[in-house]
């Protein structure tokens, strides 16, 4: 069965529901001969504004599963289920993976007062 080439909205939306779960897009796709190729994918996605915008909310809301999965991995640590090293490894891979996926909520900030503009610091005096 060749995979889909034409732009089909109801699949997409079943593709970023998947992602939305928690799925990583090229694992999704790859999972069933009825999705479109990684490459298909793309090129839908930049030349459909609303598929943009499902991928993105999908990808944010993906986060929200991470953020759970943290939670889900301190508690199996406190109970000592798993070693607090391993928890450690997991917890701040999820924690990386959510600052990429939604850097707006759950990034590292490092500007909070200059909007982005380069501020110019007076130089130092040496006495």
């Amino acid at each position: 069965m060749a995979r889909p080439s034409e732009y089909n909205f109801e699949l997409c939306k079943e593709i970023c529901e998947l992602i939305a779960d928690g799925g990583y897009i090229i694992q999704v796709l790859e999972s069933n001969e009825k999705y479109p190729s990684w490459s298909t994918f793309r090129h839908w996605k930049r030349d459909n504004e609303e598929l943009k915008t499902l991928y993105v909310n999908a990808q944010q809301d993906k986060t929200e599963a991470l953020i759970n999965n943290i939670v889900k991995v301190q508690q199996m640590a406190l109970r000592g289920e798993i070693d607090a090293s391993t928890a450690n490894v997991v917890m701040q891979t999820d924690k990386w993976l959510s600052s990429k996926f939604y850097p707006k909520m759950f990034g590292d900030r490092t500007d909070i007062t200059s909007n982005g503009e380069t501020i110019k610091t007076p130089p130092i005096i040496q006495l």
